[in-house]
């Protein structure tokens, strides 16, 4: 998109005022500003650039127009991918809608992309729950200015799993996490290995990926993100939650299936809505895998929760119905105390039920495999001792001021003494969350697994369909707990993140930079 017509009346509102995307002052925010024909800058290359690679990508940012309803085309920021060199089933588009491409990648394959901003703003990508280098997470440190590229490459090391990626920009003013993801700039990334596909599990046209988000829109189909005044300081507080479901970019979500199983990957690509995903027809949930890949059993619940970032994997077998069945994937209503209580109508912290995606029963086919009993064999245990160091995080606020951690707030890359780690280290990692909303916590660059979840605060439903189980890159806190996470700093030292995921509340201060230091012990 090339031009945007002032006259149109969408508008994505940003903290309290009327920001342009620039950071201008100005009546409304447009989406536009791509900037075709300009030189590209190459900014800093990272990574390994030794050798050959296996998978090479050209990945862009820029503004689009996409058909989201019916009526005028919306205006997006978003991904679009071209494959270099690599598999054909490197990239895979979601749909005809804004969400970026499905990157498939496989265990040990070596990466190069080339990633080229043609936003009005800065902005980078970040390999969500990827184990990678510091130089190439897509931190705020390092960002793509606009009209420039950046060339990054890593070796792929992480178990097969989806994973995802996403822009991390935080300027002097703030974050801009929030606006840029809610704008289009998100896509699933898939890596696979040898152990996973001897299982036989579901595949090709029996296997989905669902990417959920909630949008708003104006009357001519335009987004619309937090408004002026008393409702701006309140979403910023609680996070933006949008009144329609989008899945992989589209509403009314629907898929057709045979009466045989099916594996479904779901990422909650939303800014802050925490979803109690269920089955219409109240068939127990079957849950394989969770962020960081599948779990040693599968585990059945009666609904999962899936706070922002998360990803569950779900085998589910449709065997029991026949031609003309449908059944729907729900985010089921739910209640949670929280800063204003009821007062935003339905309980702050609350939900209403959301239809996600209708499955139709088209035809009748079978499969004669079922689910494994047994499913990873892999999953590394961290070696926890009675001395293994515990290190407390706790979240707070500052009213009116945004949410610290340990009293601070994000302050470029300084780091504190009690956020240095040493590499080769396992430790304890302990979020105690001392305010009134849930935080799902993101830690960069490794996968940790939940090893103790202490309620010192009332116990919500939603705990009921945590999956705390198997390997996490984010964790969901509620009021008056504390979590402890064993992880584990292997072979990269340098500067990562650790963050609320709920994205206003990232842009708002809870965020900060911790370091690896090199092994105190030579080699």
């Amino acid at each position: 998109m090339t031009h945007v017509d002032p006259g149109r009346r969408a508008v994505l509102r940003w903290f309290g005022g009327l920001a342009t995307v620039s950071a201008l002052a100005g009546t409304g925010v447009w989406l536009g500003g791509s900037r075709p024909g300009l030189p590209y800058a190459t900014a800093m290359a990272s990574g390994r650039e030794d050798g050959a690679f296996d998978v090479d990508l050209r990945l862009r940012a820029h503004a689009d127009e996409v058909p989201i309803f019916s009526g005028p085309a919306s205006e997006v920021w978003r991904y679009t991918a071209e494959r270099i060199a690599g598999p054909a089933d490197t990239l895979t588009a979601l749909g005809e809608s804004y969400p970026g491409p499905l990157i498939r990648l496989r265990r040990g394959q070596r990466l190069r992309v080339e990633l080229r901003n043609e936003l009005p703003e800065d902005t980078t990508v970040h390999w969500h729950g990827l184990h990678v280098p510091s130089e190439v997470d897509g931190q705020p440190r390092l960002p793509i200015a606009p009209g420039a590229r950046q060339e990054i490459a890593f070796d792929v090391r992480d178990r097969a799993g989806l994973y995802w990626y996403h822009p991390h920009p935080h300027g002097p003013r703030g974050g801009r996490v929030g606006f840029q993801a809610y704008a289009g700039l998100a896509g699933p990334l898939m890596i696979t290995d040898e152990q996973e596909q001897a299982l036989e599990l579901p595949a090709g046209e029996q296997e989905f990926v669902l990417l959920l988000q909630d949008r708003s829109f104006t009357r001519d189909n335009q987004l619309q993100y937090i408004g002026d005044g008393m409702g701006s300081m309140m979403t910023r507080m609680r996070g933006f939650r949008g009144n329609r479901m989008l899945v992989n970019g589209r509403p009314d979500a629907r898929r057709d299936v045979a009466t045989q199983p099916y594996r479904l990957r779901i990422l909650n690509g939303s800014n802050a809505r925490i979803y109690k995903l269920a089955w219409s027809d109240g068939r127990p949930v079957t849950v394989i895998g969770t962020d960081g890949g599948l779990l040693a059993a599968p585990e059945q619940r009666a609904f999962v929760t899936l706070a922002p970032a998360q990803r569950t994997d779900l085998w589910v077998d449709f065997g029991g119905a026949k031609p003309g069945d449908s059944v729907r994937l729900v985010s089921e209503a739910y209640e949670m105390s929280g800063m204003g209580g009821g007062m935003m109508g339905g309980g702050m912290m609350g939900s209403q039920r959301e239809s996600l995606v209708t499955f139709r029963i088209t035809s009748p086919e079978t499969d004669p495999r079922g689910l494994p009993e047994r499913l990873a064999e892999d999953l590394p245990a961290p070696s926890i001792r009675p001395d293994t160091p515990v290190r407390r995080f706790t979240l707070g606020m500052r009213m009116m001021r945004g949410f610290t951690i340990n009293g601070r707030q994000m302050n470029g890359t300084n780091v504190a003494d009690d956020e240095i780690v040493t590499l080769g280290d396992t430790e304890i990692w302990e979020f105690v969350n001392d305010t009134m909303m849930p935080h799902p916590m993101h830690v960069h660059g490794l996968q940790f697994h939940v090893h103790e979840r202490i309620a010192e605060g009332s116990r919500t439903e939603l705990h009921d369909g945590l999956i705390d189980a198997g390997l996490h890159d984010t964790v969901l806190v509620f009021p008056g707990e504390r979590v402890r996470l064993a992880m584990t700093f292997e072979h990269f030292t340098g500067l990562y993140m650790y963050h609320c995921h709920n994205m206003e509340h990232e842009d708002a201060g809870m965020m900060r930079y911790f370091r690896v230091d090199p092994s105190r012990i030579s080699a």
